[in-house]
């Protein structure tokens, strides 16, 4: 992994689609195995090779390309495992913010198959993560949440999404949450509040152009 993450562009490139096709193979039966606790360390180890392979352009780029990595980097979304699960949802949230216009879809298509299998809301494991002890694992959910809720151009996604955050728990953990002293914690924070503000500030204003057309309908003489 050390060697991954300090090599570079050129030996990531070396490494290439073959050796990324391995450690997604690698991780893919590591993830259907028992959860014992040599796996779950096992496990972690090739998201961090995922990571470090992800640290560059071309990285990314192939990482983009392979249509199981995020449906795996879903499934590594586990509260049981918050270390690993601090590195998955990184990944996530880099995905997210720098894919194409489709992400969005692919991402929340990963996360609802993962849920599906172990029969969790699609959005639970990223909440229960914001209850474990581990602040870096908080400021991680938080920004992938931020990153999934602020993507969507659609005004009704957005606010579906957010709703569905709020139903899995994040309104009874958002006060705790602003208790924690951690600079990265409150820009993730501050960020949240903003956009759920700006939402809610185009929906009155969509709901006052709703009222006015009702009260002042166009008359066609």
């Amino acid at each position: 992994m050390n060697v991954l993450q300090w090599s570079g562009e050129c030996w990531v490139g070396s490494f290439g689609i073959e050796g990324l096709k391995q450690l997604l193979d690698v991780l893919e039966k590591l993830l259907n195995k028992s959860q014992e606790q040599n796996d779950r360390k096992s496990q972690h180890k090739v998201i961090q090779c995922l990571r470090a392979f992800m640290n560059n352009k071309y990285g990314l780029e192939r990482i983009l390309e392979e249509e199981q990595s995020i449906f795996l980097l879903a499934r590594a979304v586990d509260p049981r495992q918050p270390t690993m699960m601090t590195d998955a949802i990184k990944l996530l949230s880099a995905i997210c913010i720098v894919g194409e216009e489709n992400i969005l879809e692919n991402i929340l298509e990963a996360i609802t198959t993962a849920g599906e299998l172990r029969k969790w809301a699609r959005f639970y494991p990223i909440v229960e993560g914001l209850r474990d002890t581990s602040v870096q694992l908080k400021v991680a959910c938080m920004q992938l949440i931020n990153a999934l809720v602020t993507t969507p151009d659609d005004l009704d996604l957005r606010i579906h999404l957010r709703n569905e955050f709020v139903r899995c728990g994040l309104r009874e953990i958002l006060p705790e949450l602003r208790l924690i002293e951690n600079d990265a914690l409150d820009i993730q924070l501050k960020v949240f509040d903003e956009h759920k503000e700006e939402d809610m500030i185009e929906l009155s204003h969509r709901l006052d152009d709703v009222r006015s057309e009702l009260e002042y309908p166009f008359i066609v003489e």
